[in-house]
């Protein structure tokens, strides 16, 4: 439950920095995302988990060792650096022309945004099944359900 939190925690904060990620940093994320093997995006879902691991709010659920910190960011480095100067050189100079300051990190959130979206809807269906919009046994749930039905009907 607590790599749960932590995964959709961290979903929002991504989606929330892609929304401001400029059209360059967008193709670039695109084509990391499309050309990530699933390894590479093994790596990738390991620094996104690493890096969230730094915050407070994810110290007091989990302890990440200093020495798997660096194992994983110098990975995700080294992966970085071959997607961008080879599959994706060209989107990589445009975002280096256009948006220097943050465009890499602005690309790095829109691709990580769509891996954890297809991981939230691979991994969350436990979680969401049973959600206010699921029809489901618990009078609750069919309370809120049937809520929702009859605001929609008016």
């Amino acid at each position: 439950m607590n790599t749960k939190l932590v995964t959709l925690t961290l979903a929002g904060l991504i989606a929330c920095g892609s929304a401001f990620a400029g059209d360059y940093a967008t193709a670039l994320g695109e084509c990391l995302y499309k050309n990530a093997t699933s390894e590479d995006k093994t790596t990738l879902t390991q620094w996104a988990f690493v890096t969230l691991g730094k915050t407070s709010a994810a110290k007091s659920i989990a302890a990440i060792p200093a020495a798997k910190t660096q194992e994983v960011d110098q990975k995700t480095k080294s992966l970085l650096v071959r997607l961008t100067t080879s599959t994706c050189s060209k989107e990589a100079l445009q975002v280096a022309l256009h948006e220097p300051s943050t465009g890499l990190q602005d690309a790095v959130s829109s691709m990580s945004s769509q891996m954890i979206r297809d991981q939230i809807r691979a991994q969350a269906k436990n979680v969401l099944s049973s959600s206010l919009l699921s029809p489901n046994t618990g009078t609750q749930t069919n309370r809120g359900s049937d809520l929702l039905k009859n605001l929609l009907k008016k």
